[in-house]
């Protein structure tokens, strides 16, 4: 999992309570964990957007959906391979912060390159859908250990910080003709 919920999207800090809603005045568990500043209760009110985490550094309150923005809005490039031996390879680089996009595709040595500018708006929209495809939560590797040869896949999201890594041998994720259609859209390739 790429998205850390109890790291302030704000400061960056991981001194951070988790909000609980509710009663708790029966549960001497939860009394104690608040007086020891583990918890914080949030009251009986819960609202569509109410947050679910504060920052004892700074004092930021956020939900889940804010930390998941912040986490795609930090990938700044995705990059994206896919191939095998006999069926030849094909590369696209996604480029957010410049507005690029660049795909390769080759076999037996003759590679076919394509350059092409997208607007914000289509980049925003490219980075809501792979929130959408959860792309962040895929696991790291996706492998077939029965299939010796055939297709191989990374995907890298360059991002500030450390970047990620997804990959996988003749095994996918269940989103990836989302994501296939996703980066054949973009990138105006034949993407399998």
């Amino acid at each position: 999992m790429a998205i850390n919920y109890k790291q302030c999207p704000k400061c960056g800090s991981k001194k951070v309570k988790k909000i609980l809603y509710g009663e708790p005045a029966y549960s001497l568990e939860l009394m104690r964990e608040e007086s020891e500043g583990k918890i914080l209760f949030g009251g009986c009110l819960i609202t569509e957007d109410h947050p679910d985490y504060f920052c004892a550094e700074c004092e930021h309150e956020w939900n889940k959906k804010e930390a998941i923005d912040e986490a795609y809005k930090k990938i700044t490039v995705l990059k994206y391979s896919i191939g095998g031996f006999s069926n030849g390879y094909e590369n696209i680089e996604i480029n957010l912060s410049t507005l690029r996009v660049r795909s390769s595709e080759g076999l037996g040595g003759g590679w076919n390159l394509k350059e092409k500018t997208i607007d914000k708006a289509t980049a925003q929209q490219f980075m809501e859908e792979l929130k959408r495809i959860d792309l962040l939560n895929w696991k790291s590797s996706y492998v077939d250990t029965d299939i010796l040869d055939g297709t191989q896949w990374t995907v890298e999201m360059v991002r500030e910080g450390r970047n990620l890594y997804k990959s996988g041998s003749n095994r996918y994720p269940v989103q990836w003709a989302a994501f296939c259609t996703l980066m054949r859209e973009l990138s105006g390739s034949e993407f399998s």
